[in-house]
């Protein structure tokens, strides 16, 4: 089984964990490649391609002059740790087991709009480049293009027969699998709060939920379908009618 989530724009790397031996990322050489176009980028273009304020593109222009592909210690974090979006805080991994660790670093996968594809335990730095931003760099029209190949082909190269793909990214960052190509059957989740007797879609509840899935995949050691449909973290209960084959609906 393989479980895929968005990365996260918020991040810390003060966090890590005993239970992990870090490691490099496996398209660290990319990376590097990506990089060495966004440290020529002004705080002004990194401004107007994020849309993010003036400050927020200086910090950002910062770590782009400081991004290494071999930091130190001190200067990245595990990927399972660094990031500390909601999704990050429904999974909550400083509170997990190691047992519950060791799954995921089997597992589990972060899409990175730098990094491609991150185990729980590759290094990484602060860094900034969503997926779906329009970076035209070395002939590439966008993120989408450089990475849509290679991410489908390493996930392909870790999949086992009868596995199956739990999508719990956002629709900006599963774009850059090519799903035709995926050698296993992708599962898709919703996630709904029910509003007189209506389900209804609030994003960061949705975020929230992606993350507690996560968690109790890890928490279960989750290998089947019927394992995941009885997910039941903060209230949330599997709504048949409303799933199907391909997609797992669950309300509250």
């Amino acid at each position: 089984m393989k479980i895929i989530t968005s990365p996260a724009k918020l991040m810390n790397i003060s966090n890590s964990t005993e239970f992990l031996r870090t490691s490099t990322p496996r398209f660290i050489d990319e990376a590097a490649h990506i990089q060495s176009y966004l440290k020529e980028k002004s705080p002004k273009y990194l401004m107007d391609l994020m849309e993010i304020s003036p400050k927020l593109a200086d910090e950002n222009w910062e770590r782009n002059q400081n991004w290494k592909a071999s930091p130190r210690p001190s200067e990245s974090a595990p990927a399972l740790f660094a990031f500390t979006g909601e999704v990050y805080r429904g999974l909550d991994a400083p509170t997990l087991s190691r047992e519950a660790v060791a799954y995921l670093q089997k597992n589990y996968r972060m899409l990175s709009g730098l990094y491609g594809l991150l185990k729980p335990s590759d290094r990484i730095m602060l860094y900034r480049l969503e997926m779906g931003r329009h970076f035209e760099f070395d002939g590439y029209k966008n993120l989408y293009e450089f990475w849509t190949d290679k991410l489908t082909a390493q996930l392909n190269s870790e999949l086992k027969r009868k596995d199956l793909i739990l999508n719990l990214a956002s629709n900006e960052y599963i774009k850059v699998l090519n799903q035709k190509e995926l050698k296993a059957p992708v599962i898709d989740f919703e996630f709904y709060e029910m509003k007189s007797g209506k389900p209804k879609t609030i994003v960061v509840y949705t975020k929230h939920a992606r993350g507690l899935m996560v968690r109790f995949c890890a928490e279960n050691q989750v290998k089947t379908l019927d394992e995941i449909k009885s997910f039941n973290l903060e209230g949330y209960l599997i709504d048949e009618e409303r799933s199907t084959d391909k997609k797992l609906v669950f309300t509250r």
